[in-house]
């Protein structure tokens, strides 16, 4: 008499379940990175803004910002964040591939952050001036450090991006050593079964 359902003897591991992710990661993943272009390019000046006396000192120079280099720059980091958070719709799982894909796009796009974020002259001038000024009685470094929003912003992009990246490299290498395992064992199981 055939049985239905599963197989008692069948001890294959169930897949992991941390190695599959939600599409809510990706999907926030493109919103973000669309929302944080369009702020970026097009009102570059609500970003941070000081209140002196009524006066609005935006932190980024909006001139500066809207060269056409910048805007491509921009652009380019927009479509490799894109194309990384498409492979996880694509992929649906942590692979080789998706951490190959995830680490490729993310060091171009730290590279168009650099070219865009490190220059001196992104930074509204006025607005190093009033940060120099206000912080010079209580922290030269400290002001030094404020007086410079775009290295922030930079820092922070560039942690984010390498964190994800070693995520996905361990999981994809993880789910890969997981799924190989199975394979072997599946292997060893159809030998056995022949002989």
């Amino acid at each position: 008499m055939s049985n239905i359902g599963p197989d008692p003897d069948d001890s294959r591991p169930a897949p992991k379940k941390d190695l599959k992710f939600s599409y809510f990661e990706p999907v926030a993943g493109i919103i973000i990175a669309i929302v944080a272009a369009v702020v970026f390019l097009g009102f570059p000046e609500i970003i941070t803004v000081v209140f002196i006396g009524g006066q609005v000192i935006p932190t980024f120079d909006a001139e500066v910002i809207r060269e056409v280099f910048n805007i491509i720059l921009v652009v380019l980091w927009v479509v490799f964040r894109l194309g990384v958070d498409v492979s996880y719709l694509v992929e649906r799982r942590y692979t080789k591939r998706l951490a190959q894909i995830s680490i490729v796009g993310n060091v171009l796009a730290c590279i168009c952050a650099c070219i865009v974020f490190i220059p001196y002259r992104i930074v509204y001038w006025e607005f190093i001036d009033w940060v120099h000024s206000y912080f010079a009685s209580v922290s030269v470094w400290f002001g030094n450090i404020l007086a410079r929003p775009n290295l922030i912003i930079l820092v922070l992009m560039i942690f984010v991006l390498l964190i994800e990246s070693i995520n996905v490299t361990r999981k994809g290498y993880k789910a890969e050593e997981d799924k190989d395992e199975e394979d072997r064992d599946n292997e060893s199981e159809d030998t056995a079964g022949q002989v």
